[in-house]
């Protein structure tokens, strides 16, 4: 059990650019009733950071504050009448922010024991991404084997884990991005084949499936992409909507849903995590079994010490940062 009382963290002093950030002593995080203390061995560095670094996510985040919403490490400490964890236990789990800390505390529900196996720094930096994949193809989409499947933003971090999720779930998958250098991406994290947005989408999209249509489309961009994309569900198709990333949010014709028996499904890990931790747990030991098999083994961006968080978050904000990045305390 740590003793520690203070720690050097990464802290939000005042909301604004991830340049502000600085290393700054903090307080130790007691862990309640239903929580575990984490020691962290690597922690994520994501888009959502850059988010509630600029107050701009939904969930507000008072300063100071540390982002990072996704840990690996050791079990430091249970707090009262927790049982079914032990002190020393490898683990990851999602939290709320304080994740660039050596330290912080999780909720049991959303804390996941790592199998054999199962790399710490790798499961750090894909475990949002991959279950909130894992969570539209499975729960959301009920992706079965044989469908085919349309990934947009597939170079990044949701769309490469739900490129391999999927050929996983033995569903053939092509890959949407915005440039052929980012095609390259997705076709090294192995989609069946892949295309650009513009022009033709529909007829190059088919000319790639067999003439057919989609069975499912998992979509993290939103857009001009969506409101196209969406005439590409075959009949029964299941449209996934995870987020915003082109930034306007689409708009889908009603009538176009209704004569192909078609859905449009929205997706969010957070519902999971608050409203329903058995499923979350199910997909957790879905996506912690394809990383320790190394089923999910797409670009993944390293760092040393805290201290070059900043500079990463910099990048995924000007857009410059493919596939994930984790910082290895």
């Amino acid at each position: 059990m740590s003793t520690l009382e203070t720690m050097e963290a990464l802290v939000c002093a005042a909301h604004g650019e991830p340049s502000g950030l600085a290393l700054a002593p903090a307080p130790v995080p007691a862990p309640k009733a239903g929580q575990v203390l984490i020691a962290v061995e690597a922690a994520g560095i994501s888009y959502v950071d850059v988010l509630m670094v600029r107050n701009a996510h939904q969930n507000k985040h008072e300063t100071p504050f540390s982002p990072g919403m996704e840990v690996a490490g050791r079990i430091a400490a249970l707090g009262p009448g927790v049982t079914g964890f032990a002190v020393g236990q490898s683990v990851a789990a999602l939290v709320y922010d304080g994740g660039h800390a050596p330290f912080v505390a999780a909720s049991v529900s959303e804390t996941f024991v790592l199998p054999e196996g199962c790399d710490p720094v790798r499961t750090a930096g894909l475990l949002s991404v991959a279950l909130t994949a894992d969570l539209a193809l499975a729960e959301r989409a009920h992706l079965e084997a044989g469908e085919s499947v349309l990934v947009s933003g597939a170079a990044g971090g949701v769309g490469i884990c739900a490129v391999q999720l999927a050929r996983r779930m033995g569903a053939r998958v092509i890959a949407a991005t915005s440039a052929e250098e980012r095609n390259a991406v997705a076709l090294a994290a192995g989609a069946d084949a892949a295309l650009t947005y513009g022009e033709g989408f529909r007829e190059r999209f088919r000319a790639l499936n067999g003439e057919r249509d989609a069975n499912v489309i998992v979509d993290p961009v939103g857009g001009a992409f969506a409101e196209a994309a969406a005439n590409l569900l075959d009949w029964d198709g299941r449209y996934v909507v995870i987020g915003f990333a082109g930034g306007a949010v689409p708009s889908f014709a009603a009538n176009r849903l209704l004569v192909k028996n078609r859905a449009v499904l929205g997706m969010v890990l957070g519902y999971y995590r608050w409203q329903k931790p058995q499923v979350l747990a199910r997909s957790a030991d879905r996506v912690l079994s394809a990383i320790a098999a190394g089923a999910l083994d797409g670009p993944l961006t390293i760092v040393e010490g805290l201290q070059a968080v900043p500079g990463v978050l910099g990048r995924i904000a000007a857009r410059q940062q493919l596939g994930k990045a984790v910082v290895r305390l």
